[in-house]
């Protein structure tokens, strides 16, 4: 943590942390794998643990360098379901996280009863909902 970076691993993440700092919003999605993120999302919030600073206290308090910075987010989940119960807690996997690290989540979708690839697109009504959020995401980044 002393370059204020992950720098242990060569997976390519650090590609993202320029970009990451550099905007203020963030939409982050991910089907439902087992009531939870994707391993490849859970690594990727688990990549921003970099942006934390903790003292020496036990336990220890921490802070965000990505706080009081108006950061937004969106978020949504995609499960092959019909309930929003059997999604379990993709949302919150997201949400959490996001939130310590200062982000505002302005807005989820969770697409219910969605498993072959592509057929996202044959749901207007869901597509509508996105662009609404995405919207409203670039909305809320250009006050």
């Amino acid at each position: 943590r002393k370059d204020k970076i992950c720098t242990g691993l060569n997976d390519g993440m650090h590609l993202l942390y320029p970009k990451i700092l550099g905007s203020q919003g963030l939409i982050l999605i991910s089907p439902t794998h087992n009531y939870n993120v994707t391993a490849w999302m859970k690594a990727f919030i688990d990549r921003l643990y970099c942006f934390y600073d903790f003292d020496d206290n036990r336990p220890s308090g921490w802070s965000s360098r990505l706080s009081g910075q108006a950061r937004k987010a969106v978020l949504a989940a995609v499960c092959e379901q019909q309930s929003k119960k059997d999604m379990g807690f993709t949302l919150e996997a997201m949400r959490l996280p996001l939130e310590a690290l200062g982000y505002e989540i302005i807005g989820e979708l969770a697409v219910l009863a969605v498993f072959n690839r592509g057929k996202v697109k044959e749901k207007k009504e869901i597509l509508a909902k996105a662009s609404t959020l995405g919207a409203n995401l670039a909305k809320s980044l250009a006050r």
